[in-house]
């Protein structure tokens, strides 16, 4: 994901990738970062440039500890300017500018091109058809948020409804319709090729078709609770699926993050749903909204197993959103620093 980002980035920034630099690491904490320090000083000794980018997207840094990193640089060039770029949505007080990543939006774009490195004209193509299901929940670890989703799915009747993966049971969704990839023409003719299933098997088709058949993905973030996760709360392009493949996204994720979609235009349809569930760290309580939602979406958004046509509208223009890039929302932030 780092190496996407910093591809995007002009060339005027010197970009420190900290996640590609030699750590110590101690149950998945970093522990000693000294050979990164040094290695880290070197470079920006060969550098002229003046401004400094401090790359954090992974999972290996707390942003505490970026920031810590960061100062014994400054004190080593005081001249430069160090802006940090972070994967972590809580409440920061940092000693440097910084720009929280929204890195799923960038790497979610750069896995939708095609392998001739195409802009995404294939998924520009999705329209406004007949679907089959309710709802798309990928799961992949067995952690305990999506364990306890698939059996509240289980309890309330819903998983019929919708094209439930299972990975630490070994079901995916290769295996819940067998026939299925060879018999839905639509994806086949536009000629998708996206997210092909890593498990079991590695078979060359794609998952696009059960986007195609599906209203809404109901996404089970990495991490949803903030004081769980030693690394902050972050994002990855699981959350950034739903604005690709124009389905009504409902995301089990750490509290607030709603907050950030809605700053940068995506729609997430707080006059016809309700989304307070973003509000609550109660799991159980996310779940009753977002099965709440699931009715609604059935019974009022859905016609004739189409959307209603104003969603279908609301739906493309989040897509369009998502289309207008990361690097624009890069750029915008910069230039909120020039403006203060």
């Amino acid at each position: 994901m780092h190496n996407v980002i910093n591809n995007i980035i002009d060339d005027s920034y010197e970009k420190l990738l900290l996640d590609e630099m030699p750590v110590t690491i101690e149950y998945g904490i970093v522990k000693d970062y000294s050979e990164l320090l040094s290695n880290s000083i070197n470079q920006l000794r060969e550098s002229d440039k003046k401004r400094v980018i401090v790359i954090k997207v992974g999972e290996m840094f707390d942003v505490i500890m970026v920031n810590k990193i960061t100062k014994e640089l400054q004190k080593n060039f005081p001249d430069k300017e160090f802006i940090l770029l972070v994967d972590d949505y809580r409440e920061l007080d940092l000693d440097f500018k910084f720009i929280k990543s929204m890195a799923g939006w960038c790497i979610v774009l750069h896995h939708a091109k095609d392998r001739d490195g195409e802009d995404m004209i294939n998924f520009k193509n999705i329209d406004n058809h007949h679907r089959n299901k309710l709802f798309l929940s990928r799961n992949n670890k067995g952690k305990i948020h999506r364990t306890e989703w698939v059996k509240f799915l289980e309890d309330n009747n819903l998983k019929e409804k919708g094209y439930v993966s299972e990975g630490w049971n070994g079901i995916f969704l290769e295996h819940l319709n067998g026939d299925f990839i060879e018999t839905v023409e639509t994806f086949e003719q536009i000629g998708y090729n996206y997210w092909n299933q890593r498990y079991p098997s590695r078979d060359d088709f794609s998952l696009m078709n059960f986007y195609n058949d599906s209203f809404c993905e109901v996404v089970l973030s990495s991490e949803y609770d903030i004081k769980a996760s030693p690394y902050g709360a972050f994002d990855s392009e699981k959350e950034w699926r739903p604005f690709l493949c124009c389905e009504i996204p409902q995301i089990v994720i750490f509290k607030n993050y709603d907050d950030y979609l809605r700053a940068e235009g995506f729609d997430l349809f707080d006059d016809v749903l309700d989304t307070s569930f973003y509000k609550t760290d109660n799991l159980n309580r996310k779940f009753e909204i977002i099965k709440s939602n699931l009715e609604i979406i059935e019974n009022d958004l859905i016609v004739d197993s189409r959307f209603r046509d104003d969603i279908w509208l609301r739906l493309k223009s989040n897509q369009d959103r998502l289309f207008d890039g990361w690097e624009n929302y890069f750029y915008k932030k910069i230039d909120e620093f020039k403006n203060v």
